[in-house]
C-alpha cells in the first residue's frame, strides 16, 4: 500500500459516490463526403497502434444541473463513505455555472454527519460525484480538465480517482484503485498518480514526481489504461508509469474489470495535516470537462 493511502481517512470503493501517445487528429470520412476531425469528446485521438479512440463518454457541464444520467452525487448518508472526516451530502457542495462543475469543501459549525450505521461529528462538509451505477469500463482512455485550489498549506484534498463498480476481488485494495489525480495542498505544484492492490509494492506504485506547474489555471490530467500498462499523462506528458503483480491473482487482475470515476474535494488530514485557521474555507475544485475513449 503506498503512503498516501496511511494518511487519508477513505473508502473510495464504497463511493455510490506527449510521450508515446499521440495525441493529433485524425481525418475520418463525415456522411456529407467531407472529412471530419472531431467526434462527441472534440478532436478526435489517435492510439499509437494508429487506430482511433472512439468517444464512450463525455460531459463538459454545459448546463445548469448536473447531468444524473451520468453522475450521482456523493452522500455519506447512503454510501456511508467520509473523506478525512469530510461529509457529503447530496444537496450541498456542487454546483454548475459558465461551462464549469465547482466541487467545494467548506468548513462549519460542528456537526453530526449522518451515516447507514450512526453519526459521526465533523466540522467539514466535501463535494463529490461519481459516475457508479451510471457509466464504467475497463481499458481505455480518460481525461479531466480541472483547476485545483490555489492554496500552498496544509489542510486540503482532492481529485480524480477510478474505482471498481463491482469488487469481483474483494473489498478494498483487493478489486484495485486507480488514482489517476490526487491533490493535496501541502505539495500544491504536484498531484499523485497511484494503482492500489492486493500485493502492491508501496512506494513504488505512486509517481511522486508528476508537476502540474502554476495551480491557478486548468491543468489536463489523463490515464491510458491497458492490459499490461497504466499509464498517467498531466498536461500531455507522461509522468508515471506502471505494471502490476498482485498476489493470489493473475494479471492483469485487478484492473481487467470496469471501473467507475470519481471527482472528489475534501480536506486534508495526516501527512498533509488537518486545517488550520489560515485554510481557506470553502475551497473549490473548478472541472472543465470529463471525457473517455475505448
Amino acid at each position: 500500500m503506498s503512503r498516501l493511502a496511511h494518511f487519508r481517512a477513505r473508502t473510495l470503493a464504497a463511493l455510490a459516490l506527449t510521450g508515446s501517445l499521440c495525441i493529433a487528429p485524425a481525418v475520418m470520412p463525415a456522411s456529407d463526403g467531407a472529412t471530419a476531425t472531431y467526434d462527441a469528446c472534440g478532436a478526435i485521438l489517435v492510439k499509437q497502434s494508429g487506430e482511433n479512440w472512439s468517444c464512450s463518454f463525455v460531459d463538459n457541464f454545459s448546463g445548469t444541473r448536473l447531468d444524473t444520467t451520468k453522475w450521482v452525487v456523493q452522500d455519506s448518508s447512503v454510501s456511508g463513505f467520509m473523506m478525512n472526516n469530510a461529509c457529503f451530502d447530496a444537496a450541498q457542495n456542487h454546483a454548475l455555472g459558465g461551462g464549469f462543475l465547482k466541487l467545494s469543501v467548506t468548513r462549519k459549525p460542528a456537526f453530526n454527519c449522518d451515516l447507514p450505521y450512526g453519526t459521526r461529528g465533523t466540522q467539514y462538509m466535501g463535494g463529490g460525484i461519481s459516475t457508479y451505477g451510471k457509466f464504467s469500463q475497463a481499458y481505455g482512455r480518460f481525461e479531466v480538465r480541472m483547476k485545483v485550489p490555489n492554496y500552498d498549506g496544509p489542510g486540503l484534498h482532492g481529485g480524480f480517482w477510478m474505482n471498481p463498480q463491482d469488487r469481483d476481488y474483494g473489498i478494498w485494495p483487493g478489486s484495485g484503485e486507480i488514482d489517476v489525480a490526487e491533490w493535496l495542498s501541502g505539495t500544491r505544484d504536484k498531484a499523485y498518480p497511484s494503482l492500489h492492490y492486493t500485493g502492491s509494492t508501496g512506494l513504488l506504485d505512486t509517481g511522486w514526481d508528476c508537476s502540474i506547474g502554476s495551480a491557478d489555471v486548468f491543468h489536463k490530467y489523463a490515464v491510458v489504461w491497458s492490459p499490461e500498462t497504466i499509464d498517467f499523462y498531466y498536461d500531455g506528458s507522461l509522468c508515471f508509469s506502471r505494471t502490476w503483480q498482485p498476489t493470489d491473482l493473475a494479471p492483469p487482475a485487478p484492473f481487467d474489470k470496469p471501473f467507475t470515476l470519481a471527482l472528489v474535494a475534501a480536506n486534508g488530514a495526516g501527512l498533509n495535516n488537518a486545517p488550520t485557521s489560515d485554510t481557506p474555507f470553502p475551497s473549490t475544485f473548478t472541472i472543465d470537462y470529463v471525457k473517455a475513449w475505448s
